[in-house]
């Protein structure tokens, strides 16, 4: 009797390609971690190989960047900066400074009825009520005039970035090769914390609304830039080759056809620009910015939640204007434009109201009231804490004796250095390959080499722990409101209000009944972070195919079966899409968590900032930006093996 030994075989040889891989993650980790148990911790090889020369560039530009006399002699500052930058600052801080003396000159009404014409000249009438009632809450809560100089900031910082922005996006979707080189500088751009940009604006323009400004434009340019490329792109091919068919030249094409068309994407782009632009508002108060940025920052320190959220909701009346000015401006329909006659008339009652108004002097808003109204929150955040002390005395507990301290300590005292190099390494290589494999060790090392390792193992596990946390909430939720389109429409001002609010604000709660430490900073964290997550969850779940739906329910699933079995592995690569959009919220609190005493490298940056320790500064940026990249590069491998075939 003759055996087949070749089924078998096969089996074995596909059981010992399945296993290895993680035998040798198993036998690398453990032979690594026996071989570097004498070691005495990551060697720093580079500590201030980079921030030596940049405190020193950084001292010379202090030095140079004014004119000066030493000794009874003229010392002129450096052409870079005499001719350039000193220019550039003065220009720009003039422009801003100039908008906010405006809008202080002028009588508080006419600034809110000159706003309001614009979507009132649209006849977006919910708009204007919308602008108005965002106006009027500055004014009565006494906030006038820190909103205005905001609104100064904001509004130059978003003409910078639509002006730049939009013929990047047309110049991107008409080369190709334009949009390859574009594309990883715009997820650079995406991807570094924006105070990362804070120092070294800081060394080149010194203090004050510029380096707000720029650092703004920076941050907030890639969602224009994107979209606009994206909106034309996806303009209709038959529309394009009708305007050449009729002899349109290629210009004539994009400002008669495809920018006209492309409209509604571009606007969804400003949206998300000022959303951006708003987020680094307090941000830009540690470089000196005027505006809503100083009073949040006093809440926090005097531990005063509602006059935090005072200012916050003030900045959220900011967004709601400039995304609903944004808005009227695209506006193409000409049947809903107001006559130009009933225009004139207005423009000439607005400039009689102005010589009125000066005359009398009615250039402040006359406040009802002041943001010590918002006291009694601070009243009830103060009765939870002491009446539930056991409570948040418990919850402070488990997340830093359960959560935090465990593997921060096991990955810095038990786990030798090179342990988590190899295992990252491997992870990447699994998921994507030995490229991701060989950036994601090599970015780890530099960390290291720079002395940066325990306190961005620090960071990490705060990143962790966040994400996960916020992901408990914010996937259940988002496939909840996916499901049940009447819940959605219920949290979406919600969720509107979590996104516009400066992150800040989150955390002057959360230290008043936590204290000062990482629990706030990860309570608030999650917070800010689960906006992304819920609505892209919602999305995924909502647009999965009808058809796919039907057949599940034809073959006698139930509902529950449905959801598991269809919904959630259908919708999972839109799933880890907002996987990747919450961590890199969370990467965006560092800061903030650094503020309230959560240590790490969010610490180390305030630390910077606060003493110009420009080449620390320097080095945990980079830390960062290293540690923001392998993070998304591997969130978007993961969402790329989710993706169904193509056929």
């Amino acid at each position: 009797m003759t055996v087949t030994t070749a089924p078998v075989a096969q089996a074995a040889k596909i059981n010992t390609r399945r296993w290895a891989p993680w035998v040798a993650l198993v036998g690398g980790a453990l032979a690594l971690q026996i071989a570097f148990s004498s070691s005495s911790g990551f060697p720093a090889k580079l500590d201030n190989t980079f921030a030596d020369p940049i405190d020193r560039a950084g001292a010379w530009m202090r030095s140079n960047r004014l004119d000066r006399t030493i000794d009874g002699q003229f010392d002129p500052g450096h052409p870079m900066f005499t001719k350039f930058f000193t220019p550039l600052s003065k220009l720009i801080d003039a422009t801003i400074g100039d908008l906010t003396d405006l809008l202080l000159w002028a009588p508080w009404f006419i600034v809110i009825a000159v706003v309001a014409l614009v979507p009132i000249s649209r006849r977006m009438w919910t708009e204007a009520a919308a602008v108005v009632g965002g106006f009027v809450y500055m004014g009565l809560f006494d906030l006038w005039k820190p909103s205005m100089q905001t609104l100064s900031l904001m509004t130059v910082s978003v003409l910078l970035a639509v002006v730049i922005g939009l013929p990047l996006g047309v110049w991107a979707a008409m080369r190709p090769r334009v949009e390859m080189v574009l594309r990883p500088v715009l997820d650079a751009m995406q991807t570094i914390p924006a105070f990362v940009y804070f120092l070294p604006l800081f060394m080149l323009l010194g203090i004050g609304n510029t380096p707000a400004a720029v650092a703004t434009v920076i941050y907030a340019l890639p969602p224009v830039v994107r979209l606009t490329t994206l909106g034309i792109k996806q303009v209709d091919d038959a529309a394009v080759e009708a305007s050449t068919m009729f002899g349109a030249s290629r210009r004539q094409t994009l400002f008669k056809v495809q920018l006209p068309m492309a409209v509604r994407t571009i606007v969804t782009g400003m949206s998300q620009t000022v959303m951006m632009a708003l987020g680094i508002v307090v941000l830009a108060t540690l470089v000196g910015a005027t505006g809503l940025g100083s009073p949040i920052l006093q809440s926090l320190n005097q531990r005063r939640p509602g006059r935090g959220l005072a200012a916050g909701f003030a900045i959220v009346a900011i967004a709601l204007i400039l995304d609903r000015i944004s808005r009227a401006v695209a506006e193409r329909d000409p049947t809903r434009r107001l006559p130009r006659n009933w225009l004139i008339g207005a423009v000439l009652a607005i400039g009689a109201a102005i010589v009125v108004g000066r005359s009398a002097g009615w250039s402040t808003f006359p406040a009802a009231s002041d943001w010590t109204k918002f006291d009694p929150i601070d009243d009830a955040v103060n009765w939870v804490r002491d009446n539930f002390r056991p409570v948040t005395r418990w919850i402070t507990d488990v997340v830093t004796t359960k959560l935090y301290l465990p593997p921060r300590d096991f990955m810095t005292d038990t786990l030798e250095w090179p342990v988590p190099i190899f295992v990252t390494a491997w992870a990447c290589w699994r998921i994507r390959g030995i490229g991701l494999a060989l950036f994601a060790a090599l970015a780890l090392t530099t960390i290291g080499l720079i002395g940066l390792w325990e306190p961005s193992i620090e960071t990490l596990v705060q990143v962790i722990i966040s994400t996960v946390l916020t992901l408990l909430v914010a996937i259940p939720l988002g496939v909840w409101a996916g499901l049940n389109r009447r819940l959605e429409r219920m949290i979406g001002p919600v969720l509107d209000t979590f996104q516009t609010m400066p992150s800040l604000v989150y955390i002057i709660p959360c230290v008043v009944l936590f204290t000062v430490g990482v629990v706030p900073g990860i309570i608030a964290t999650v917070v800010y972070a689960m906006v992304p997550g819920v609505r892209i969850t919602a999305l995924g779940i909502r647009e999965v195919a009808e058809e796919s739906i039907e057949a599940s329910r034809t073959f006698g699933a139930t509902p529950r079966q449905t959801l598991f079995g269809v919904r959630l592995p259908l919708a999972a690569p839109t799933i880890m899409a907002g996987i990747n959009q919450v961590i890199m919220m969370v990467l965006a609190m560092v800061i903030i968590v650094g503020l309230v005493g959560g240590g790490g490298l969010g610490f180390m940056v305030t630390e910077s900032l606060a003493r110009s320790y420009f080449g620390q500064g320097f080095e945990v940026g980079l830390a960062l930006v290293l540690m923001a990249m392998i993070l998304d590069r591997f969130t978007e491998a993961w969402a790329d093996r989710l993706k169904p075939p193509s056929n």
